[in-house]
Formats: structure tokens, sequence, C-alpha cells
């Protein structure tokens, strides 16, 4: 399981994968682009890097012949596709509880949001079941799309009808053509440029019960949803290493001593915690120091001044590890990506 602080699950991948072909677009090349094997996809163990995804969410927006993508996704969904917690919430007893597992699990799909589901049974008897971004950087517009009809289609597979939401919020720029199949697809008013995602219904939906109920299966799925958290959240500790030291490496700081006095654990907690996650603190940092060097070499920086900013002592100190890591000098790198980048260009 791929450790990273936001992530989708990996079978999402495969949606987008079916789709493409689906429209007559190879989506190799666009997997290719944003640096993911589709083979690994098929496993709900692979996470789906937010970096990634979104190389992959742009490439899609770019390149696809339908310009609402996002609910052609719709077309490939099945409950399964979200592992445990489709199988768990696809067997509970009614829409209510679907939806209660939905939102306490939802971090199985991805970690780039925060789900809730909100009722006013004394105002408008309406509930709003919402989606608020937690990933500080945007993704394309095409997910929010694709979120909101995945939902409504999984919703539909669940009450083994036409569910039709009241309203649907997006929280995207209103397209510049095509919004009659937003209308068409979803069968209610459709309001762009939202502050957030939101399926609108009737809270008497909630009481609906489901014909898929299988509480004996529900039970056994949401123990398994559970495991896969529990590991998903070992898998991320080790992101999270990462981060405070993005944050140390430039004072001169890169002790475990000093990560785990941040993280508030022991450095025994650390080392076993990192253990747990298939990992150790050196390569950790060889690694936040390599994605750094990296990116700081792509725009320019001096090499005296990568090597102070991701904490060695010098720069023949840096040029030694870099070289190590890559097989390549600092310069021989930056002039080697730079070449790529112009034939690109030509």
């Amino acid at each position: 399981m791929i450790a990273q602080k936001f992530s989708t699950i990996g079978p999402v991948g495969v949606v987008i994968w079916q789709a493409l072909e689906d429209l007559g677009v190879a989506p190799e090349p666009l997997f290719q682009e944003a640096g993911i094997e589709l083979g690994p996809l098929l496993d709900p163990n692979t996470r789906i890097a937010d970096g990634a995804f979104r190389k992959l969410l742009v490439a899609v927006e770019q390149q696809t012949v339908d310009r609402v993508f996002g609910l052609h996704l719709a077309k490939f969904i099945h409950p399964t596709t979200f592992y445990s917690l489709g199988v768990a919430a696809y067997c509970s007893a009614t829409l209510g509880d679907y939806l209660e597992k939905m939102v306490r699990y939802y971090s199985v799909v991805t970690t780039n949001d925060v789900i809730s589901l909100q009722c006013d049974s004394e105002s408008t008897g309406e509930c709003s079941l919402s989606w608020v971004t937690s990933n500080p950087e945007p993704f394309p517009s095409v997910r929010e799309d694709g979120i909101a009809a995945i939902f409504v289609t999984i919703l539909r597979f669940a009450t083994q009808s036409a569910f039709v939401p009241l309203k649907v919020t997006l929280a995207r720029p209103r397209p510049k053509e095509n919004t009659q199949h937003y209308g068409k697809f979803f069968g209610c008013e459709v309001v762009f440029d939202a502050p957030c995602t939101s399926l609108i219904f009737d809270q008497s939906l909630l009481a609906m019960p489901l014909v898929s109920a299988d509480p004996e299966l529900a039970s056994s799925y949401e123990k398994l949803t559970e495991q896969y958290i529990a590991k998903l959240e070992k898998a991320d500790f080790p992101a999270r290493v990462r981060n405070e030291l993005i944050r140390l490496l430039p004072t001169g700081v890169s002790s475990k001593d000093a990560v785990a006095n941040v993280l508030c654990v022991s450095t025994r907690t650390l080392y076993n915690r990192l253990e747990e996650a298939g990992t150790t603190y050196r390569e950790v940092l060889d690694e936040t120091r390599r994605l750094l060097a990296e990116d700081y070499l792509l725009k320019g920086l001096p090499v005296n001044e990568i090597a102070y900013l991701t904490g060695f002592s010098d720069t023949a100190n840096f040029s030694r590890a870099f070289k190590k890591w890559t097989g390549q000098s600092p310069v021989s790198f930056r002039e080697g990506t730079h070449t790529e980048d112009c034939q690109a260009d030509q």
C-alpha cells in the first residue's frame, strides 16, 4: 500500500481506463504521462498518489473527446469498485445505513476529501451528502463531475431504482458547452460554481430498505474495511514523517529524534511504525531529499543552495548522495532533463 497523505483507491484508475477505451481514446499514453501503471491498480491495496492522479485528470481533460467525461465514468462503476466498503454498504439494511458507512469509511475511497451527511428534518425535510476537499492543491473539474456521477450511480445500484436527487451542486466552473447533459444525467437541477459538491435528496429516502440487505455480509465486509483503514493509516505514517522532514531540512535538522519529537512519539515508536509500513527512517530521509533535490534542480536553483535546503553540510556531500540515488550528478540530471524537454517541444 502506497504511503501518501492524499491518495485514491487504485480501482478508480481502472474505471478511468475503461471509460477512455469506451470513448475510443487510448488510455496508455495518458497513464504513462502521469506515471501510473494499469496492472497494480487492479489491487485495492494500491493507492494512486494525488500528484499522479491530478496529472492523469489534467491529461484526460485535455485529450478526451467527451466534454462530460466525469459523467461517463458512471458507466463503469460498481459497488465492488470501492473494495470491502462498497460491499459492506451495498449489504446494509437501509439507504441511511448505506450512507452512514460511506461517510464513516470514506478514506477507503480517497483521502483527498471529507464527506458529510446533514439533514434538516424540521425545515426542509432534505438531506445533503457533501464533499469538501482536504487537499490544498486543486483538481480539474472532471473530478467533481465524477464524484457526483459515481455516487448517484452507486445509490441507484443500492436502491434498485432511478435514484433522483432534488438538486446537485458542483464545485466547478459552469461548462462553456454541453450543460444539458448534466440535467439529463442527474434528472434534477444542477448548480455550478458551488462552494462544495453535494447531492440534495428527500430525507424520507434514508428509511428505504435495500433489496441487497445481508446483515452477515455487511458485518463481515465492514470488519475488512476497518482492517483496510488501519493498514492505510499505518502506511500513511511515512508520509507524515516525510512532511515533517520537508519542513525541517532547510533548518539543518534531520535526526529521527527531532522528527519523533515533532510527531509526539518516542524514537522507538517512530522506528517501529516505519518498520510496520515496510520502510526505515533512512529510506524515508533519502527519498525525501531526492524528491526535493530533483524538484529544486528542475526549478533551476543553484546546487549549493539545494544542498543547504536538503540538509547537507556542503555541496560535495550532496553531490555524492545525489549520484548514489540517481546514478547522475546534479548537473547531469538537470541538463538531461532540459534536453528531454527541448526534444519534446520540437
